[in-house]
């Protein structure tokens, strides 16, 4: 299935060459974090699912500098961004970061 998304309702300069990269990585990022909306009631926990991805599997974004984390407010400044990504409830996707957790340390225990 294609994710289909709608920035319309975004108040960031999403056409902007610094913010579209923002933009793209949180359209993507919908279905890391299995939530397929950024709202006034629901970007905290947006963000909170985005720092626990990270944390997980790396930035999602690269600089001149390096590696670049999502902040808070990249998350605040994107409300209206909507894609067709399945949503999880909080309990689901906790199940889902403990697969992830173990699967990582699966990983790193296999590494030689």
């Amino acid at each position: 299935m294609a994710l289909n998304y709608d920035i319309q309702d975004v108040k960031a300069d999403w056409k902007s060459e610094e913010v579209w990269p923002i933009t793209n990585a949180l359209i993507w990022g919908t279905m890391s974090v299995s939530m397929g909306s950024i709202t006034k009631d629901n970007w905290k926990e947006f963000y909170t699912r985005c720092h626990m991805i990270e944390t997980i599997h790396g930035a999602w974004l690269w600089d001149k500098d390096g590696k670049k984390y999502i902040t808070p407010k990249d998350v605040q400044s994107h409300i209206g961004l909507h894609t067709n990504a399945t949503t999880l409830s909080n309990a689901k996707f906790k199940t889902d970061m403990d697969r992830r957790l173990r699967q990582q340390a699966k990983d790193l225990m296999s590494c030689k």
